[in-house]
């Protein structure tokens, strides 16, 4: 699809799909502290955020609603600082967005499956629903997918990730991890892993993320000079939010096990040039809105220079 070019075509672009999204606040807040306040430490004052949020149309009320919620769910703290409020990532929220991060700005990895090492999980009987489900929350940032109520499977791993994952949950003592070469021709090894991840609804939600942002990337190859920081960073935002919910969900299996018809590639490079041009003016906008707690924004991390690096040809 090609765009024509206009003054206000990237504008227009950022509305439209805002309003074809319609991202609930909670989540979208997510993406805007994973995105654009974890770089700088993490902590975001309620006034800024609530400045941010106007531009995708997400009033005072609402966001203070959504930021009581994930309190409540543990992802942030409150501070009060005077008559001010600042909301910070609490430990276990940052290890998620650590763990989050690290998968959604990573470079495309190619491997194939052959002589790759398998992951094996497997719960006893004394671990109950809510810790199931909440290993199973942790594993699957890292790659494993449910293949029975007491079996996680992953794949060309290592243990590592998943004992720290395990002790974390306090676990170690309840899961026992093996580590083993496949036996199995290849079509054996596909049809296991289409029993174990939906890699049909996966590649839906690339191909949706795809139809919904390549005329985006046409329009800012085609025309950079009217691009302003607001739009920058809501389009950043934006493009975010849809790329993670679709990665979050792929187990990023080697390319040998996947579909010829495989979207994750082409999502990932898209993703990586959109981010390129928008790195810069996006970060300028959150600058020249946000203040750090101990007065300007801090520097953002080493980590953040380095996204999606390598993925661009």
């Amino acid at each position: 699809m090609t765009v024509a070019n206009s003054p206000d075509i990237l504008s227009i672009l950022a509305r439209d799909t805002l309003s074809i999204l319609k991202p609930r606040a909670k989540s979208l807040i997510v993406t805007v502290y994973g995105d654009a306040i974890l770089p700088h430490g993490g902590a975001a004052w309620l006034s800024d955020l609530i400045k941010v949020m106007e531009i995708f149309h997400i009033g005072e009320r609402v966001v203070r609603t959504a930021v009581f919620r994930l309190a409540q769910d543990d992802i942030l703290t409150a501070q009060q600082i005077g008559r001010r409020s600042v909301y910070s990532l609490t430990e276990s929220g940052h290890q998620d967005f650590d763990a989050a991060q690290r998968r959604i700005y990573a470079p495309v990895r190619v491997r194939e499956a052959t002589g790759a090492p398998w992951q094996i999980a497997l719960l006893t009987s004394t671990i109950d629903s809510t810790e199931r489900d909440n290993l199973r929350k942790a594993l699957g940032w890292i790659g494993y997918g449910s293949l029975g109520p007491q079996v996680l499977l992953g794949i060309g791993g290592t243990l590592d990730a998943a004992k720290k994952e395990i002790t974390h949950l306090g676990l170690e003592g309840r899961v026992a991890l093996f580590e083993a070469a496949p036996g199995s021709p290849i079509e054996t090894l596909r049809a296991l892993c289409r029993e174990t991840w939906d890699l049909e609804e996966t590649d839906s939600a690339y191909r949706a993320f795809i139809n919904s942002f390549a005329p985006i990337l046409n329009a800012l190859e085609n025309d950079q000079k009217s691009l302003t920081p607001e739009t920058a960073f809501t389009l950043r935002i934006l493009m975010i939010h849809v790329y993670r919910r679709a990665l979050l969900r792929d187990p990023g299996l080697p390319a040998d096990i996947m579909p010829e018809t495989w979207s994750g590639r082409q999502a990932t490079e898209l993703a990586a040039r959109i981010y390129d041009i928008l790195k810069q003016p996006a970060q300028s906008y959150l600058e020249n809105t946000a203040s750090g707690v101990d007065g300007s924004l801090p520097p953002p991390s080493e980590a953040y220079f380095s996204r999606f690096q390598g993925t661009i040809a």
